[in-house]
């Protein structure tokens, strides 16, 4: 099956999330500040899914360091079957790109394996404050105190990247993996958490929310919404084509 995002105003994520566990390929238009957008994304990208970038002749690739432009542009150029096509404009990134599907790297699906004391913590990473940095850091150092395992992306995930980001969505979407649940701190202003959250949702994470008291929660904003009533967190579960398998199993 192929899905095809050109919008995602309309979309139900519970409903949506039954299509990416059962598609084979992806058309997306990648639209950086759309939160729906980037959610999505986090699913597929939870999925394994190949995608084909619609609108990849607008980027610009201007930012070398960490963009959701680039790192799609990496992660559709690694599905595709063949030798990387060589473009002026993306020259260094191509022969990367070429190199490792020469050396066989694709995407994987992410599977869940789950250790019991371990959680990863969602949060500003690149525009954190520094008074938040500190109060993540203090929780980090509490929960580790107390026999957590915490994978805490500011310290325990690669940030240089020569990929763009790919690689740095690709070591927390492991994480997360082998997390029992996640730890939120909500930056609304954060992109990466949303792409994160789409990840966490995806493999069916529970989901702790840390500094839910200083949050003004926006009625048309969907990831508010769905941060205050995350579908996991609730005592009847939530079931996709993924989690009916394994209840069947």
């Amino acid at each position: 099956m192929v899905l095809r995002y050109d919008s995602y105003d309309k979309l139900d994520m519970t409903e949506e999330l039954f299509f990416v566990e059962e598609c084979d390929f992806a058309e997306v238009m990648v639209e950086q500040k759309d939160k729906r957008c980037l959610f999505v994304l986090g699913m597929l990208f939870a999925n394994g899914v190949p995608i084909r970038v619609l609108n990849e002749e607008k980027f610009k690739f201007e930012n070398v360091n960490k963009s959701f432009e680039i790192m799609t542009y990496v992660w559709s150029n690694i599905g595709k079957p063949g030798e990387c096509k060589i473009h002026q404009k993306t020259r260094r990134l191509d022969m990367i790109i070429d190199e490792l599907k020469k050396r066989g790297v694709r995407l994987p699906k992410i599977i869940n394996n789950p250790i019991g004391n371990k959680t990863f913590v969602i949060c500003p990473v690149r525009h954190a404050a520094e008074e938040q940095k500190a109060w993540i850091e203090g929780f980090v150092a509490m929960k580790r105190e107390k026999g957590y395992i915490v994978h805490y992306p500011e310290k325990n995930t690669v940030q240089e990247d020569t990929l763009g980001g790919y690689n740095i969505c690709l070591q927390n979407a492991l994480a997360m993996a082998t997390s029992e649940s996640i730890d939120i701190y909500y930056d609304q202003s954060s992109t990466g958490s949303v792409f994160d959250l789409g990840v966490a949702y995806a493999l069916h994470k529970k989901l702790n929310l840390l500094n839910g008291e200083e949050i003004i929660y926006r009625d048309d904003d969907f990831i508010d919404q769905l941060v205050r009533s995350w579908p996991y967190n609730e005592k009847e579960k939530v079931y996709t084509n993924q989690s009916l398998d394994s209840k069947n199993a």
